[in-house]
């Protein structure tokens, strides 16, 4: 490509050529290799993998099914279970209380921290309720809830929002204190007070935080839930996933306790990984907040 200019003298009546500048070669395309190891799941199936070979070494150089089955032995356990149905059926039982447990923690935490941001009782309020309950453990509320809701949905559901309220309302409480002045001073500007300010302004600054606390709280959610049915199963009978362990390990079927513990594992990857990922790349990835 060329073009007319003037020299540095400014002479209109003297003109030159610029020199053409070399094309770019266009980059040559990344080896098939390379653009298979680019893909993210493909990396942690191979860790899968990896995992259950070594699962599978252990077990044979133990040579005690009773002790260690191995990951061939578990799948085959895992395969009638859910051939059988029961399995499944276990499974469903456990995330029908989870949600429960879970959506009313959920409902709470948001709750609180809108308080907290409004008023100066609200930010005392969940400062010294986080203090006093979050080093709590779950579990340990348990034989109280026994005595309050007895046998039942409730007692888990009440464990569960323990384990839910606290840390996900100290991290929306963390993202709200981060969200800039100037967003606060736009949306004072625009009349937003109370409720309509904390969902139009705080929320969407403060989403990276939240969906942290989201994952935290399903994540002590799920394994304070199976704990929880493994005493349930001891005391009644009846459970979901933790009594399933828990039945089979009295009956010295290993091979289904770790199908189980299989179970509990294939669904918070499932959980974490069609869930909480597609929703963060669906949100602030796709928005700029997060990398």
């Amino acid at each position: 490509m060329s073009s007319l200019a003037q020299p540095a003298s400014g002479r209109p009546d003297i003109e030159y050529e610029l020199p053409e500048l070399p094309e770019l070669a266009a980059p040559a395309p990344l080896p098939w290799h390379e653009r298979l190891w680019g893909h993210a799941g493909l990396r942690r199936l191979l860790i899968l993998l990896a995992l259950a070979l070594a699962w599978e070494i252990a077990a044979r150089v133990a040579d005690n099914d009773l002790l260690l089955p191995g990951a061939w032995q578990t799948a085959r356990a895992f395969a009638q279970g859910l051939a059988s149905g029961e399995l499944a059926a276990r499974a469903g039982q456990s995330l029908r209380v989870l949600a429960q447990g879970y959506l009313s923690g959920v409902a709470l935490a948001f709750a609180l921290t809108t308080l907290a941001v409004s008023t100066r009782l609200g930010r005392d309020l969940l400062a010294t309720l986080t203090a006093m309950f979050n080093p709590l453990p779950a579990i340990a509320l348990l034989p109280l809830a026994l005595l309050w809701f007895g046998l039942g949905q409730g007692s888990l559901a009440f464990v569960l929002v323990h384990s839910v309220l606290w840390p996900l309302a100290l991290n929306t409480y963390a993202g709200f204190l981060g969200v800039s002045d100037t967003l606060r001073m736009a949306g004072r500007n625009y009349g937003l007070t109370g409720l309509r300010y904390v969902i139009h302004i705080l929320v969407p600054a403060a989403l990276p935080a939240i969906l942290a606390g989201l994952k935290i709280g399903w994540a002590f959610a799920w394994r304070t839930l199976i704990a929880a049915e493994l005493v349930f199963g001891a005391s009644s009978g009846q459970g979901g996933l933790g009594w399933y362990i828990f039945q089979n390990r009295n009956e010295l079927y290993t091979d289904r306790v770790f199908a189980g513990l299989a179970a509990v594992v294939i669904i918070g990857l499932l959980v974490e990984g069609l869930g909480f990922n597609t929703l963060e790349r669906l949100t602030v990835r796709r928005w700029g907040m997060q990398r």
